[in-house]
């Protein structure tokens, strides 16, 4: 096949794909659509493929839907029918719902640290059938006890005291050790999104993730002068997981950025990339 054949090829089917999208993409372009018009903060419901969804935040959670649901960037290969998922970081359920869709016979835990989303969590996998998901109200951390949480409302909330905290109100929220969790149970996959704690929780896991088939993780870099990368992947490496990097995205609304005396004036130097370990 000739390069321009190739080419039109390409072309052909990306306006095929414009004009008839699959299902999944025409519900987040609705939804896209419609948070145009919805204040920021402003808690909803909305009807997207089989699901009646409640949102806390529509334009954060587009994105959201756009992820899991569009790109797919949860699903997994695993034999079982009915594997062992701790979803840390639930959000509104989104991630749990996907789960539920690949795995029906799935065994999921979420874990939510905002007292709002957590129900909300909660609220999202009763009425879209997914109610056997066992859903805490705590912040994924290296201790069991209590902590103050930042909650922004939609998806930024963090630990307070960490890089990159938000600006938002202080609430006290419960804490699990994610290492006790591991200890107990056999887990087919881990997926973290804890704004920016990873490290020190993955740090702290390091003597029992032999117990973790494969993790999928939003790894965030919140600090300029301290970036977890790297000490995330070589923690990989030593526990035995084979990685993959993709996804990166520079949030360049987000300060700091190159200073403008800089030779990148203006680079984005807040990112999050989403990482992806397995064993071989």
């Amino acid at each position: 096949m000739t390069p321009t054949l190739k080419f039109m090829r390409r072309a052909a089917g990306s306006i095929y794909r414009q004009f008839n999208p699959t299902p999944e993409v025409a519900a987040w372009r609705r939804a896209d659509a419609l948070a145009a018009s919805v204040p920021r903060h402003t808690v909803g419901h909305i009807r997207l493929l089989d699901y009646d969804l409640e949102y806390a935040d529509l334009l954060t959670f587009c994105p959201q839907f756009h992820d899991i649901f569009v790109q797919r960037s949860l699903e997994f290969q695993t034999a079982s029918a009915s594997p062992r998922i701790l979803d840390c970081g639930s959000n509104i359920g989104a991630a749990s719902l996907a789960f539920k869709r690949q795995y029906p016979g799935a065994r999921i835990t979420a874990y939510e640290a905002d007292p709002v989303l957590c129900a909300m969590t909660k609220r999202n996998l009763e009425h879209n059938r997914a109610a056997d998901v066992e859903v805490v109200h705590a912040a994924v951390w290296t201790t069991n006890g209590e902590v103050t949480f930042r909650a922004e409302g939609s998806d930024s909330g963090m630990i307070d005291g960490l890089a990159g905290a938000v600006d938002a109100k202080r609430i006290t929220v419960p804490s699990v050790r994610l290492r006790d969790i591991l200890e107990r149970d056999r887990i087919d996959l881990l997926k973290l999104d804890i704004e920016g704690a990873e490290d020190a929780v993955l740090a702290d896991c390091e003597p029992v993730l032999d117990r973790v088939n494969a993790i999928v993780i939003d790894l965030h870099e919140f600090d300029p002068g301290d970036r977890q990368a790297p000490r995330v992947f070589e923690l990989l490496a030593r526990c035995g997981f084979v990685y993959a990097v993709d996804e990166l995205l520079g949030q360049h609304w987000r300060p700091p950025v190159g200073a403008p005396d800089s030779p990148f004036p203006g680079r984005p130097l807040i990112w999050t990339q989403t990482v992806r370990a397995w064993r071989t």
